[in-house]
């Protein structure tokens, strides 16, 4: 798991200056922010790129829903997608700092409070590093073996499941997981052994305790289905895999949540498979465990 600490000591080790301290502050500036986003992300002039958008990192604590997700998290995912906006060593910089113990795993085990937040957003910072690194490969592969080490463990040990917040807005750590584990599977340095670990964190997801609804089925769905797609685990490891998903066995109404998420989930995955006209007889194994899931179908009355 990568480890650093927060974002002053980031700074203290990158020899920021004083300018630096104000670029901070125009990333905390929410009227600002909105200006730059409309203004085709021209950033004034003097600002420091690597200080930005760790200051945009910061405001993923926000509980205000258009500083934490609408501005910054929208601006960093522009600037890093669309603009290019840092040099390799930069985006390796800003992608450990979201990994570490002051961000993705900040508080990690906490459920109901607003630590959330920075959780649930920082993962959101490996798509947006990975995903422009697929092509060309410039971050190092032991920095791509780390993400995706942190990112499982993330996955796994995230207890705080929610969805939306009334007056907080977006959480979405499921959701926001499954974004980041597609990430780490499409990324060529990932190794047939981290993308079946990812196979089976989603399957984890899938069938957690607590009810998802704003479509954390899809996500997660979507992840496997292109692991699946491209054939990236052998069919025997599919099979194993395929095998875990039978009626959970436990206390009321837990079992009932997880095999109403499990269900979701294989149907989603199901149509998924289905469009992408990938192996029918997949397609076929699946059809055959949702059966076996079914009350309607177990109890003949269909």
């Amino acid at each position: 798991m990568i480890t650093q600490s927060n974002l002053s000591r980031v700074i203290c080790c990158h020899h920021f200056h004083m300018e630096d301290l104000m670029t901070q502050n125009r990333a905390h500036n929410a009227e600002l922010l909105s200006k730059i986003m409309d203004n085709d992300c021209q950033l004034p002039t003097g600002t420091n790129p690597l200080a930005f958008c760790l200051a945009l990192v910061e405001n993923f604590r926000s509980t205000d829903a258009r500083l934490r997700d609408r501005l910054s998290y929208s601006l960093l995912a522009r600037l890093l997608t669309e603009y290019h906006f840092l040099s390799v060593e930069d985006r390796q910089t800003l992608l450990k700092v979201a990994l570490d113990d002051q961000h993705l795993f900040y508080r990690i085990g906490e459920s109901g409070t607003d630590s959330v937040f920075i959780r649930g957003f920082s993962i959101l910072v490996v798509p947006l590093i990975l995903d422009p690194d697929i092509e060309h490969q410039q971050l190092s592969a032991d920095l791509v073996h780390d993400t995706i080490r942190s990112v499982l463990s993330y996955a796994r040990e995230e207890r705080d499941r929610r969805g939306y917040i009334d007056g907080k807005g977006w959480a979405h750590t499921i959701a926001h997981a499954a974004d980041a584990l597609d990430s780490c599977a499409q990324h060529p340095f990932s190794t047939e052994m981290e993308r079946l670990e990812v196979l089976h964190c989603v399957a984890d997801l899938a069938s957690v305790s607590n009810p998802i609804y704003f479509q954390e089925d899809d996500r997660l769905a979507f992840t496997a289905s292109r692991i699946i797609k491209k054939g990236w685990v052998t069919a025997d490891a599919l099979e194993d895999w395929m095998n875990r998903f039978i009626k959970p066995e436990g206390p009321e109404p837990d079992d009932t949540i997880r095999l109403t998420n499990l269900e979701h989930f294989l149907r989603s995955l199901y149509f998924l498979l289905k469009w992408k006209q990938v192996d029918s007889g997949l397609i076929e194994k699946i059809d055959e465990r949702l059966r076996a899931l079914s009350w309607y179908v177990q109890a003949n009355v269909l």
